[in-house]
């Protein structure tokens, strides 16, 4: 079994040493093709079925990083046909990620960037605001909202 906490430092480690070779803003470019090869990926071996509802889509993306222990859980309550606020708990990489956007450098977000490979690969797009951060109970929550169409910088 994987000890989160490993996790958690080689994704700062591998995360700074993008940072500081790419700089923040190639860096977010770089985490965002990520996302894409991790997508990819997933579909090839198997452990995503591609469907065509964006939210269905996501939802199957959060049940395979549970599964991988990547979160302990990720709830996506559907506000509307565009809309669900998503609650993570457990976040194995939320010290990582925490300590690179308090050091200004880009972190990984493989949930977000792999996320936002599978809408776009639909012809979507998604706008996130957040709702709340709870460090000390490792929780977060979005708001997601899915657009038509692509973002226009990939």
């Amino acid at each position: 079994m994987l000890d989160p906490r490993f996790l958690d430092l080689i994704n700062y480690a591998l995360c700074d040493a993008v940072n500081q070779f790419l700089g923040p803003s190639k860096a977010l470019e770089f985490f965002r093709y990520v996302g894409k090869a991790h997508y990819r990926e997933l579909k090839k071996s198997g452990l995503i079925k591609p469907v065509g509802n964006p939210l269905d889509l996501l939802e199957s993306i959060a049940r395979y990083l549970e599964k991988a222990g990547y979160m302990e859980r990720i709830e996506i309550r559907r506000v509307s046909e565009g809309e669900a606020v998503v609650d993570m708990y457990g976040v194995s990489v939320l010290d990582s990620s925490v300590r690179l956007t308090q050091e200004k450098k880009q972190p990984s977000h493989i949930m977000t960037n792999t996320m936002f490979a599978a809408l776009d690969e639909l012809g979507y797009s998604a706008e996130l605001i957040d709702l709340m951060f709870e460090p000390d109970k490792n929780h977060v929550r979005e708001k997601w909202i899915i657009k038509k169409g692509r973002n226009e910088k990939k």
